[in-house]
């Protein structure tokens, strides 16, 4: 018979852990950023598109080539105002338009020599150049509960509501908000005060 007391190891030995390698650390961070630039980028693209402006029909405001952010959220919240600058799909052709918002729901346009008048007050615009004077510009348009006016800035060179009438609220993709290329013409878009 043993009678000796159980022998205590003279330290108490902790489970042995492996720490992850440098390298794994790195490429798990590498991945974690990555991922996030993703996600931004993706939140991006969805909620502020860029686009680059084709054409003259918004000259002197926006000319060719020039690149745009354009702001989806407040087409979410309201709407656009009298003014603002948006990105529709094009109602005759599979393109995007950028045109200024110039008649409202349930407001009557009227183009008379060019001139807009909105429920018969005249709209001073000055940042048309030159008004489109062709009696094909010229008319009346009622808006409908969802509909909008949309006009290009070069009246007498710009595919706009003159041509195919009023949009619809889905047509119009968004805001422009900003131009931010090339980069000496960085600038916030505002609708103008009327």
């Amino acid at each position: 018979m043993n009678t000796w007391p159980p022998v205590e190891p003279p330290f108490s030995q902790a489970p042995v852990t492996r720490e992850p390698s440098r390298l794994k650390i790195a490429a798990r961070e590498i991945i974690q950023l990555v991922l996030v630039v993703l996600l931004v980028r993706l939140a991006m693209d969805t909620l502020l598109p860029r686009y680059v402006v084709d054409g003259a029909s918004m000259e002197p405001t926006l000319s060719t080539n020039e690149r745009v952010i354009v702001d989806r959220v407040s087409m979410l919240l309201g709407g656009p105002a009298r003014g603002d600058v948006v990105v529709l799909d094009s109602p005759r052709q599979d393109e995007l338009l950028i045109k200024r918002v110039i008649g409202l729901p349930g407001e009557t346009v009227t183009v008379r020599a060019g001139r807009v008048y909105i429920n018969g007050e005249l709209l001073e615009e000055p940042y048309v150049l030159e008004f489109c004077t062709y009696p094909s510009c010229d008319g009346t348009w009622e808006l409908g509960p969802d509909e909008y006016f949309v006009l290009g800035d070069n009246r007498s060179h710009s595919l706009d509501s003159h041509t195919f009438g009023p949009v619809p609220r889905s047509a119009i993709k968004g805001i422009a908000r900003l131009r931010y290329w090339p980069p000496d013409d960085v600038s916030l878009f505002t609708a103008p005060h009327y």
